[in-house]
């Protein structure tokens, strides 16, 4: 019978309380009180994603149809901050599939230019 433990190395912990510090020091610089952090090594109960709604209308939405920024030309995000956040499952794939989507569709724009 195999026995299997999924952990995190006691580094990873040191590493966490030292960025932790490093962050109530400067939220301490800033003017910030009641400030607290724990440090845990156990994986988010859930994926951060949002930050960029995408859509046609750019009152309304940071990235077009196509996760082309609306007001820099050049600019196309392929993470999953298009996304509102899920949170049930991991969504890793589907970001994968929207990058190779989203890069067909810029070099459609590249060919279109030559």
């Amino acid at each position: 019978m195999a026995k299997i433990k999924v952990d995190n190395h006691p580094h990873d912990i040191e590493v966490g309380k030292y960025l932790a510090q490093k962050a109530e020091n400067l939220l301490e610089q800033i003017g910030a009180t009641h400030i607290s952090s724990s440090i845990n090594g156990s994986p988010p109960t859930n994926l951060m994603a949002g930050g960029c709604r995408f859509g046609d209308n750019p009152a309304t939405s940071v990235l077009d149809r196509n996760c082309k920024s609306h007001e820099v030309e050049n600019l196309y995000v392929t993470d999953g901050s298009f996304m509102p956040t899920g949170g049930s499952v991991t969504y890793t794939w589907t970001i994968y599939a929207n990058a190779f989507r989203v890069a067909d569709k810029i070099l459609q724009r590249l060919r279109n230019k030559e």
